[in-house]
């Protein structure tokens, strides 16, 4: 009897363990693994939020694959991928689209950036209105040559939707990176290059205070029918209310409809700890921390020399 016992108690204990989910067949927030296409042009500031995500959360794992806006838009609306970090939302024709297929995208805006307008050191003028700098963005002006990063980028897009436009102008140069559009527009002083401004928006980078000390960037006012506020930069300060006209947000895009690592990162990147990547990185948070200070009065008063 004791030996049928003791088998009976052998056979339950390799059930349960078999009943043991192993942890890479686990899934949740915290803990599975998620393929993400992201745009390059904001590769820095998403690797910095990937490392520290899968740093806090061992069991989380992101593999992003960097790309152009155009063709990670396709591969999100063809299935291809389920997660996607881009510079804009879906547009309505897009979630149309996926609606139809009974699909429902979910959008998380995590941080404001900007597209940077940068010239040649020895351009004198580096003031110019909103209405000034759509006029040049639509038609040159003298011999002016604009040069951007790749002409599937967003930033090719922005540019259509504000002059209103099917394709890029004759004036319009794409290059291959941000780097060859920067080297561009160092030896050329016609050149005036667009880049995102989160390539050079984190002064503590050495890169970045190099490049600053290469080039110039353009102030731009407010269109006229907005309150002015002068020429701004698309410094952090500015991008607040929307003070540098070139403003866009910056999202987490899924269509998972799963309780995954996608919704792990994404609430991540909304949380304390995304925010201050954002916020160290010199882009705007969506979500700021309320810190609340509390000053105790006292008679004692010490000085210190």
């Amino acid at each position: 009897m004791k030996q049928l016992t003791a088998h009976i108690f052998f056979f339950l204990i390799l059930i349960t363990l078999g009943c043991v989910k192993k942890v890479e067949d686990m899934e949740g927030p915290t803990i599975g693994r998620l393929n993400v296409w992201a745009d390059v042009s904001i590769k820095d500031l998403v690797e910095q939020e990937e490392e520290i995500f899968e740093r806090q959360y061992q069991y989380a794992h992101i593999d992003i694959r960097y790309t152009n806006e155009h063709d990670m838009f396709k591969a999100f609306i063809d299935d291809t991928i389920d997660a996607i970090v881009a510079n804009r939302m879906l547009t309505t024709k897009e979630l149309d689209y996926l609606h139809s297929l009974q699909s429902i995208p979910r959008h998380y805006a995590f941080a404001t950036s900007a597209i940077a307008f940068v010239v040649n050191k020895t351009v004198p003028d580096t003031n110019y209105t909103y209405e000034q700098m759509i006029g040049m963005l639509g038609q040159p002006k003298d011999d002016e040559l604009f040069v951007i990063e790749n002409v599937k980028s967003g930033i090719t897009n922005e540019v259509l939707r504000r002059i209103a436009q099917e394709t890029l102008p004759a004036h319009f140069y794409a290059l291959n990176s941000k780097q060859e559009v920067l080297a561009y527009v160092d030896t050329h002083d016609n050149a005036i290059g667009i880049i995102d401004y989160s390539d050079i928006s984190d002064s503590d980078m050495a890169y970045t205070r190099e490049v600053l000390a290469q080039i110039n960037l353009l102030g731009i006012s407010r269109p006229l029918d907005s309150i002015q506020a002068g020429f701004v930069k698309p410094y952090q300060y500015n991008l607040q209310d929307r003070k540098y006209p070139f403003t866009r947000d910056l999202y987490f895009i899924s269509k998972t409809g799963k309780n995954d690592v996608g919704l792990g990162f994404a609430t991540f990147l909304c949380a304390e700890i995304g925010q201050k990547i954002v916020l160290k990185a010199g882009l705007l948070p969506k979500y700021q921390t309320l810190r609340s200070i509390e000053i105790n009065y006292t008679n004692d008063i010490k000085v210190i020399k």
